[in-house]
């Protein structure tokens, strides 16, 4: 056995047992190196090519990352760890920057007030606040292409502040931390893989959609098969959700990893490429995130935790077709069960597998009792502004469309899956399926961390396309633990 597969194989082995733990991984992500890794595809494509990895006499590396967490200050601050810059995880001179700044607010302060100030080589180029939260829930400054890096290869240096006037006194006592500098390196564009130099979007039209690639990836190579697995999950999930499209819908399939292989916003994003190691097949995802864009032509406010269960549903199981309801069960019966007042209220920052299959699982009793029409009804009038919290506003509807509380209707599913025959394989899967993406989060957090799912930046593509780069949904990690990790978790 060579050093690199025993270097890929103790990775990976700790990044399991990390996966095993409850504990954050500690990991520094912040403006990736220029050979550090830098989110996801639903399918490998067919003629994927072969990796060959040559031996090499590098040895075991020192230190794996460890379940540590980093200690927080008390006030208002910002580490390097907090500032992502796009693309990643190198910038060539031509390309529009993004910045992502993910700083600390105590509590006691609003996030909206929090000044924030990027400046390149002492000169302003950004300001705004922490006003764009991410899927954690945590407050964001994000800048969208405000640095033009043109004609700029070299290094510069980059200051992002935090409250520059230092007008937040309770909860930002320590100023000195409110700050990072760091010099990043823009490359010549020379140097960029021959097909990145001139990458640009490619439009294909089907009878549903508007299909856009990046030329030189994967999906460009592979798209006239594509945009026929396209024009059949959109009529799928037209199919189950009893709607039409009002309109052609936007299709952007990318070459690079992201969450756990698309997201939908109003136009829909899938991760095509041909290092894929998000397990999930292409057609679930592509079934998934229809349903997304068409649920939302009569329930524009639905609340997250119905959307992403009626997503799971419309597609007949989240990675793979499956029986929802024998699963649901299955979560029960392995203790992973959580009370639906506390996934409503809190549902992304859940365990991914878990939230999205008990979701699904709800939704599906629902219909299952009560019929898809009215289901339908309640789900459209289920918004975030109906109550206090979104489990108190999903009890008032239940109430009002199937006159029981969410505490009744729980207690009936929850009767209704402990009367169907056990089923151990399901059980087996699930506990694998649980295992097997916690392995796979902890390795974006600690390898290529704008992929994790929970503080990615999800760029709206049309905005993209026309002010951003292409290397934004395309770019990612190549460096050797990337590729040697991403083929060991395919």
């Amino acid at each position: 056995m060579t050093y690199r597969k025993i270097f890929g194989f103790a990775l990976l082995f700790a990044l399991f047992l990390l996966a095993s733990c409850n504990g954050t991984l500690a990991v520094n992500t912040a403006v990736p190196p220029n050979n550090s890794p830098v989110p996801e595809t639903a399918v490998s494509p067919n003629n994927t090519p072969t990796i060959t990895l040559p031996p090499t006499s590098t040895p075991l590396p020192t230190a794996i990352p460890t379940d540590t967490p980093t200690p927080l200050p008390p006030d208002l601050s910002l580490t390097n760890e907090g500032l992502f810059l796009y693309p990643v995880p190198e910038i060539y001179a031509g390309d529009r920057v993004t910045f992502q700044v993910l700083a600390h607010v105590p509590d006691n302060v609003d996030p909206r007030a929090v000044t924030v100030h990027v400046l390149v080589d002492y000169q302003d180029i950004a300001a705004g606040s922490l006003s764009s939260p991410n899927l954690a829930g945590d407050a964001v400054g994000l800048f969208e292409w405000v640095w033009d890096t043109t004609d700029e290869t070299g290094e510069h240096l980059v200051h992002v502040i935090l409250d520059r006037f230092d007008t937040i006194q309770t909860g930002d006592e320590n100023s000195e931390n409110n700050q990072v500098a760091l010099t990043v390196s823009v490359r010549d564009p020379q140097e960029l893989p021959l097909n990145q130099q001139n990458a640009t979007w490619v439009t294909a039209e089907t009878a549903c959609c508007f299909v856009n690639v990046v030329s030189g990836t994967a999906a460009y190579r592979d798209l006239p098969a594509l945009l026929l697995k396209v024009e059949t999950a959109v009529q799928q999930a037209a199919f189950r959700l009893e709607e039409e499209p009002g309109q052609k819908l936007d299709v952007y399939l990318i070459d690079r990893v992201i969450g756990q292989g698309g997201y939908a916003g109003s136009a829909l994003v899938v991760s095509y490429l041909d290092r894929q190691y998000s397990g999930r097949s292409l057609e679930q995802v592509l079934i998934h995130e229809a349903v997304h864009l068409l649920d939302r032509q009569f329930a524009p406010d639905r609340i997250p935790f119905l959307a992403e269960g009626l997503a799971v549903w419309g597609s007949g199981g989240h990675y793979k077709p499956e029986n929802i309801s024998q699963r649901a069960a299955a979560l029960v019966t392995i203790g992973q069960y959580i009370p639906l007042s506390e996934l409503a209220d809190n549902f992304y920052p859940v365990q991914h597998e878990i939230g999205y299959l008990e979701a699904a699982g709800f939704v599906n009793y629902l219909i299952d009792t009560y019929g898809w029409p009215q289901f339908k009804l309640f789900y459209a009038d289920v918004t975030a502004g109906d109550a206090a919290t979104m489990s108190q506003a999903m009890s008032l509807n239940l109430q009002q469309y199937f006159g029981v509380t969410l505490a009744e209707v729980e207690a009936n599913w929850l009767t209704y899956l402990a009367n169907l025959p056990e089923d151990r394989s399901a059980q087996s899967d699930l506990q694998t399926s649980i295992r097997y993406y916690n392995v796979m989060r902890r390795y974006q957090q600690a390898y290529d961390p704008t992929a994790y799912f929970l503080t990615a930046w999800l760029p709206y593509p049309g905005s993209l396309r026309t002010e951003g780069n292409p290397a934004d949904l395309t770019r990612h990690p190549q460096a050797e633990v990337n590729v040697t990790l991403e083929v060991m978790l395919q």
